[in-house]
């Protein structure tokens, strides 16, 4: 046998287990679900009526508005208490049951304005249907169980399975659609169902993570090491964990794959031993601090688990009304064919943030981790990666829509009503400045900015408004509105971000013992934490927490 013969099959098996990786994974999942977003609106376009297509869009962001504005921080929320009960060798299971209790009483919150929202749901934007009124009820209860599964999955770092339910849920819309396309040609309500029902299918695919199952009641771990820290002994991180740390980078498209990567093994933060070199972190001195208590009991800036709920929530709300708002507001100020091409330009416009929005999942816990050990630098280079690489992604799409955005509304969409081609390019700015926003967003909760996330997102909601009150045709205000509102949202997060996460300059205090030694660098300001006695007998005080509220 020749070299180059015995060498293919280890190169095959390079490229596959590549291939297997978060990232590519998350790539097919994001594009089954981008191109199923897109065919599902071409395809109640060229088969419904102007009248029919402009309802279900309507329902479209209704559902973006209510389902992702709602509930989408469940998610976040979920990833972020999974884990860190992952990482400490903490059940996952007592973790997801309280996310759980909180979810189910945000859900009957939801239920009950519905209720008395609805006659103006009915007859504003759901052609006075009840059964569009049901299957905006089914469609928030799918999204409600596929977030709180793929909460779990990132939270396990099961990155597998989470692109699994994104190409699932792209299955489940698309199949059903054509079937409804080819055999009833004007079936309003069906098109509706389908979209509302994908997710929970996805949902229900997620449920066979392996490794969900076995960290659902996994203990030891990180929690182990934590306790040989206590003793004295620094420990250090498994090969395997450290793979699956990279294979996570790799899925937020920040570090190079590993030369010989495979396929995702049973996932492991790497944030537990974070803890543990905490403890260490002075030596021998450490046996006179505290073990950390486990993550959920902790206090942490930023307010409490439930505050922090309740701020993402209404964050994540106002920004999908900062997102679909444009067509709820002014569909009733346009005719039919208008506000049927103004609706397919917005949901062509926003297909770019159904590929961002999962991908915080990879990004978010790489971020807290950041955090946690006050790595602000690894914060601020991660996120400006990722800033840049959505303005360029926006700055090409500018020109794309540009050239393209016509075409595609005519042929594609199946829009009779010409939009121009600057109108277009503003909405795709406009998609640009949300994806940097979600992004900045990312590194806010990471650093428990809570409270600055939602004010950033209710100032620009605030300019959008301003915009609408102004004397403008419809169609401008439009443009105007979504540029001005995500931008401000831009701004405001990324100073906060830059302001958080700046370099602290370092202090130098004399040490403990007379000997004369070299002073010690101290960060400053000093929290309240009890001091750190180094090898050398210096003091050294931790970064007030305070800081970085």
């Amino acid at each position: 046998m020749s070299p180059h013969s015995a060498e293919r099959p280890r190169v095959v098996r390079s490229v596959l287990s590549r291939l297997t990786t978060p990232g590519p994974l998350l790539a097919i999942g994001l594009g089954a679900t981008t191109v199923a977003g897109s065919l599902w609106i071409a395809t109640f376009n060229h088969s419904l009526s102007n009248q029919s297509a402009t309802v279900l869009l309507s329902f479209y962001f209704l559902v973006g508005t209510i389902g992702t504005g709602v509930l989408a921080g469940l998610e976040q929320e979920m990833t972020r208490t999974v884990a860190r009960a992952h990482a400490v060798g903490h059940p996952v299971g007592a973790a997801v049951r309280r996310q759980l209790r909180q979810a189910a009483g945000l859900a009957a919150v939801t239920v009950v304005v519905l209720a008395a929202a609805s006659p103006l749901l009915l007859s504003h934007w759901l052609g006075h249907s009840w059964l569009m009124g049901l299957a905006l009820l089914a469609g928030l209860a799918s999204t409600w169980a596929a977030f709180l599964v793929r909460g779990v999955l990132a939270g396990c770092q099961d990155f597998r399975f989470y692109s699994l339910t994104l190409v699932v849920q792209g299955v489940a819309t698309i199949v059903p659609s054509s079937l409804l396309a080819l055999a009833w040609s004007g079936h309003m309500v069906g098109y509706a169902f389908v979209f509302a029902l994908a997710p929970l299918v996805s949902a229900i695919s997620g449920l066979a993570s392996p490794t969900a199952r076995r960290s659902w009641r996994a203990t030891g771990g990180a929690a182990g090491a934590a306790g040989a820290a206590g003793a004295g002994a620094v420990p250090q991180p498994e090969p395997r964990e450290a793979a699956e740390a990279a294979e996570a980078a790799e899925a937020a498209g920040l570090a190079e794959p590993a030369e010989q990567g495979g396929p995702i093994a049973p996932a492991e933060s790497t944030a537990g031993t974070l803890f543990a070199e905490e403890v260490v972190a002075a030596g021998d001195g450490a046996e006179a601090m505290p073990t950390p208590a486990a993550p959920e009991a902790a206090d942490e800036p930023g307010g409490s688990p439930r505050e922090k709920l309740v701020l993402l929530t209404l964050a994540t709300l106002v920004s999908q009304l900062l997102i679909n708002a444009v067509p709820l507001i002014i569909d009733h100020r346009l005719k039919a064919d208008v506000a049927k091409s103004l609706g397919s330009s917005m949901g062509m416009s926003r297909l770019a943030l159904l590929c961002l929005f999962p991908l915080q999942a990879p990004l978010l816990p790489l971020l807290a981790a950041a955090a946690a050990r006050h790595d602000f630098r690894e914060v601020r280079r991660k996120v400006g990666f990722l800033v840049a690489a959505c303005l360029g992604a926006g700055a090409l799409g500018v020109v794309a829509v540009a050239v393209a955005g016509p075409w595609l509304l005519r042929t594609y969409f199946g829009s009779s009503y010409r939009l121009s081609e600057i109108f277009l390019s503003a909405l795709a700015l406009s998609t640009a400045f949300l994806m940097t926003a979600f992004v900045l967003q990312s590194a806010q909760v990471a650093l428990n900015r809570h409270r600055v996330v939602f004010a950033s997102w209710l100032a620009g909601l605030a300019v959008m408004a301003l915009v609408f009150v102004l004397p403008l045709a419809p169609l401008t205000a439009a443009a105007w509105a979504g540029i001005l509102g995500p931008l401000v949202v831009t701004v405001i997060a990324a100073a906060d971000v830059m302001l958080v996460t700046r370099p602290v300059p370092s202090v130098t205090t004399p040490a403990a013992d007379s000997s004369g030694g070299v002073p010690a660098p101290v960060q400053a300001p000093v929290g309240d934490g009890p001091a750190v006695v180094t090898e050398t007998g210096a003091t050294v005080a931790p970064v007030a927490e305070g800081v970085r509220r």
